[in-house]
């Protein structure tokens, strides 16, 4: 009888079924609540590149110390809410629970608002509605109270021990440009708000249903500024479509100098980024280095490091025409997330232009996904990306080449005090 050989193909497709075997069952049985969390300790323990920036962390102990706890939620919204703080501690932008659909109306129902904090004030600075009950809901309009409590003291107690973030800046812009009004639709939020001229009222407000897990974002424009200079903004990389409108807008007689605006840009495709970069400069640039941890059990059982890195990086190169040759300026934050980082990153590199404004988010990488218990989902940043001359930035930051911070003052007034000061550098 011939010896069967072994067939790697058939042992890889094995070894990727037996990842995808994990039935959790439709009751929120007590093993399934063990399951659940055992499997996002698990997935974090072999898969988070970024152990290394929280030393402090004892991985293992902590999922000790959830296990009583998810043992005695008492529904799916509990125990979601006990899955969401349990990934907090990996200090991770990139790395999170996403609850199932089924819950999302209990955790992400949300005003039609953006906001922002500013000299410790919550102010609104857009409205995504014009359904007359949120009229009152204006730009420039200031947050004093939600529920009785202060702003800042809502934000903290109520929203801060469910979100993950990568830096205390990067909280801090989740906390009030994100997810500030999220939680049940059942529950409206009472807000006292102070209008611009000093105005105050409250009121109740509905909370509006969520049935989008990524919301689509507010997109990519471009406007003249004035005879010399153009303003570019982008606050998305994840919709393909923006290469689309980069190769129209290049082909157009653009003014001699460009402001791009990515300070609300949360980032998407890094690829998306690099194309714009494509345009701007004609020599090939480097899209920064990236860590990849490799997990190889044998060497444990041989007394040996089972960890080892794989440290990579690649050139793009331009391939389309014309070069916009003319001075650029790029307005950064810390809303400034992700791919959106990675842009930054090349564009620093190169030393195409000046980069106005705040230290960005300092969150970015490969997101891993996978299956929690009824459909939710656990994200795991699997990539560690760097600089391209190495240096890190994920907890940390981008810093820009000048710093402009805004004051409530000048907002209220009207004025956007990084856009004014890039206007000012191209005279």
């Amino acid at each position: 009888m011939k010896a069967q050989q072994f067939d790697s193909g058939a042992y890889k497709m094995a070894y990727k079924a037996h990842f995808e075997k994990l039935a959790y069952g439709d009751s929120l049985t007590l093993e399934t609540k063990i399951t659940g969390l055992s499997n996002a300790w698990a997935e974090a323990k072999f898969n988070f590149a970024n152990f290394d920036l929280i030393p402090t962390v004892n991985w293992d102990s902590i999922y000790k110390a959830y296990i009583p706890r998810v043992m005695a939620s008492k529904d799916r919204k509990e125990y979601y809410s006990i899955l969401k703080k349990f990934y907090t501690h990996l200090n991770d932008g990139h790395t999170l629970i996403v609850p199932p659909k089924e819950l999302w109306n209990e955790f992400m129902a949300a005003l039609p608002v953006r906001t922002q904090i500013i000299d410790g004030r919550v102010v609104i600075t857009q409205l995504k509605s014009d359904k007359p009950e949120y009229q009152l809901l204006q730009p420039r309009t200031i947050i004093n109270k939600i529920n009785g409590m202060p702003a800042t003291t809502y934000a903290e107690e109520h929203v801060a021990p469910y979100v993950s973030a990568s830096t205390p800046h990067d909280l801090t812009a989740r906390l009030y440009s994100y997810f500030l009004t999220h939680g049940s639709l059942k529950e409206p939020l009472l807000l006292e708000l102070e209008s611009p001229a000093g105005k105050k009222i409250t009121q109740s407000f509905r909370r509006e249903s969520r049935n989008q897990l990524f919301p689509a974002s507010e997109g990519y424009t471009y406007r003249p500024l004035n005879k010399s200079t153009g303003l570019l903004t982008i606050n998305t990389f994840n919709d393909p479509e923006v290469v689309k409108f980069y190769d129209s807008l290049f082909q157009t007689q653009l003014p001699k100098n460009l402001i791009i605006d990515i300070r609300n840009n949360g980032g998407g495709n890094g690829n998306n980024g690099f194309e714009l970069i494509g345009y701007l400069t004609s020599k090939p640039f480097p899209t920064g280095k990236f860590v990849i941890r490799h997990y190889t059990p044998v060497q444990r059982a041989w007394g040996g490091d089972p960890d080892k890195l794989e440290i990579n990086s690649y050139d793009w190169k331009p391939y389309k025409k014309p070069t916009f040759e003319g001075k650029v300026i790029v307005l950064a934050g810390p809303d400034t997330y992700s791919a959106a980082e990675d842009f930054l990153s090349s564009f620093k590199h190169i030393k195409r232009g000046t980069v106005i404004g705040q230290t960005t988010g300092g969150s970015t990488g490969q997101p891993l996904m996978y299956q929690l218990p009824f459909g939710g989902l656990g994200i795991v940043c699997a990539k560690r990306d760097a600089l391209p001359g190495g240096e890190e930035f994920v907890g940390i930051g981008i810093s820009p080449d000048v710093e402009i911070k805004p004051t409530l003052k000048t907002y209220l007034a009207g004025k956007d005090e990084a856009l004014e000061a890039a206007l000012k550098m191209l005279k």
